[in-house]
């Protein structure tokens, strides 16, 4: 058992251009299932609840105010393509913060670093409107996130390198 390290490797502005980094990073991993993807979203009140339910009325809506009922509540959506967390995260990150995490998924080895195959800890992430991989503070920014094995800093620059982009702050301790 333990939590990853999520480095950010991308701020951005441009919601598809974290997107098109996020698919290039998916392209360097060893596989992954496409049906290991999902997206959460916090709602803090009625408007954003109902918006984002709109968008998305297969997501489920879990409770986590006092004793289980009333705001905040988080949505959570399976997607099973690219294609569709692309336009459900788009849609989403107009209305709240939010992210889409691939987590199914394995980095490929590096020989050269002395790093094996890594599946336990390889996820990949677009955190929006944030900075953080729990999107609890706002940012104008949309921030990518590389989350590998906790002290694998090289694996993370090294995947990062692998698509023309570099790690751009410490790591953050993941899930």
């Amino acid at each position: 058992m333990g939590n990853t390290h999520a480095w950010p490797v991308l701020r951005t502005t441009n919601l598809d251009e974290a997107l098109t980094l996020a698919e290039r990073l998916l392209s360097v991993a060893f596989w992954y299932d496409p049906n290991g993807c999902y997206l959460d979203a916090w709602a803090y009140n009625d408007d954003v609840l109902r918006r984002l339910t709109e968008a998305s009325q297969e997501a489920s809506v879990e409770w986590y105010g006092k004793g289980g009922i009333g705001f905040p509540a988080m949505l959570t959506l399976g997607v099973t393509a690219f294609a569709q967390a692309r336009e459900a995260l788009v849609t989403w990150a107009d209305i709240t913060r939010c992210y889409v995490l691939w987590h199914n998924m394995k980095w490929p080895s590096v020989p050269e670093l002395g790093l094996d195959e890594e599946y336990k800890y390889a996820e990949l992430q677009v955190a929006c409107n944030s900075h953080t991989i729990h999107c609890d503070e706002w940012a104008p920014e949309h921030t990518v996130f590389i989350h590998a094995r906790p002290g694998h800093d090289e694996r993370a620059a090294w995947l990062a390198a692998k698509v023309d982009a570099q790690v751009v702050g410490p790591p953050e301790f993941g899930w």
